[in-house]
C-alpha cells in the first residue's frame, strides 16, 4: 500500500508541474546517441531524410547533437525528437520504420559504420525558461538517479529559480524524467541547463557549485538522489524550433 501512495503523490506532482511548463514544451522526447566516424556524412544522411517530403510535412521539432565530454561509452552524437503529443509520436516512428526514406537512410548509416549506443524516452516534467533565452547552442546535462520525486523536485525548482539573479546564469533548465529506454545505469531522471556559448556553459559550471543556494540545495537534497554522469552537447542542427 506504501508502493502505490507514493506512486499515487508522484503522479500527482507530475500533473502539478506539468502545468508549469511553457506552452510550446513538448510532452516526450526519444534521443539516439550514437556512434560514427563519419560526421559529416552521417549529418548529411539524417538532413535528406528529413527534407523528405513526407517528414517535412509533419513539421517536427528535431535536434542534432554532437557530445563532448560523456566518457562512459562511444557515443560521438545525439538525435532528439520532440514530440507534442502521442499521435505525432506515433506517425513519426510509423513513417521512419515503414518508408523508403527510411529504410534508405538506415542503410546509408549502417554502410557509413554508424552504430546506435543508447535510446531513451523521457518527458519533462518541469522546467525554468528565460525570457530573452539565448541560442541554445550548448547543453550541459547531469544523469541521476532519484529516490524521491516528490521531495527532489520542489528542491530542484526552489533552487533554479534563486539562481535568476546571477549574471552567469543559463539560458533555461528543465528535468526530464527518463520512461523508456536503454539510459544505463539507474538513470531516472536529467537535469538539463541550456546557454548560447560554450563559455557561458563554462562560466555556469564555474560558479554555481559555490553558491549558498546550491549548498543548501545539495544538503536538503542527498537523501533523494544520486548524481550518476554528466556531458555537454552542442547543436549542431536544428529542425523546425518553436
Amino acid at each position: 500500500m506504501k508502493k502505490i501512495s507514493l506512486l499515487l503523490i508522484s503522479l500527482f506532482m507530475f500533473v502539478s508541474f506539468a502545468d508549469e511548463l511553457p506552452a510550446n514544451f513538448s510532452k516526450y522526447q526519444t534521443h539516439y546517441a550514437f556512434k560514427c566516424d563519419h560526421a559529416e556524412k552521417c549529418a548529411a544522411a539524417f538532413d535528406k531524410y528529413m527534407n523528405t517530403p513526407e517528414v517535412k510535412a509533419m513539421n517536427l521539432e528535431v535536434d542534432l547533437y554532437a557530445l563532448e565530454h560523456q566518457g562512459w561509452n562511444e557515443a560521438t552524437h545525439q538525435v532528439s525528437y520532440y514530440y507534442k503529443d502521442a499521435n505525432e509520436y506515433a506517425m513519426a516512428g510509423n513513417y521512419y520504420s515503414t518508408s523508403k526514406a527510411g529504410l534508405t537512410f538506415r542503410n546509408t548509416m549502417n554502410k557509413l559504420g554508424a552504430e546506435i549506443i543508447m535510446s531513451s524516452m523521457t518527458r519533462h516534467i518541469a522546467a525554468n525558461v528565460s525570457d530573452n533565452p539565448g541560442s541554445e547552442l550548448v547543453t550541459v546535462n547531469w544523469d541521476m538517479n532519484v529516490s524521491n520525486p516528490v521531495e527532489f523536485l520542489p528542491l530542484w525548482i526552489e533552487l533554479s529559480k534563486s539562481t535568476e539573479k546571477y549574471d552567469w546564469n543559463a539560458d533555461g533548465c528543465g528535468v526530464q524524467q527518463h520512461i523508456l529506454g536503454n539510459n544505463g545505469n539507474g538513470i531516472t531522471h536529467n537535469v538539463w541547463c541550456v546557454f548560447s556559448s560554450p563559455q557561458a556553459a563554462l562560466s555556469f559550471l564555474d560558479n554555481y557549485i559555490a553558491t549558498p543556494e546550491f549548498a543548501e540545495y545539495s544538503t536538503k537534497v542527498g537523501d533523494h538522489r544520486t548524481f550518476l554522469r554528466s556531458h555537454m552537447s552542442f547543436l549542431l542542427k536544428e529542425y523546425n524550433p518553436d
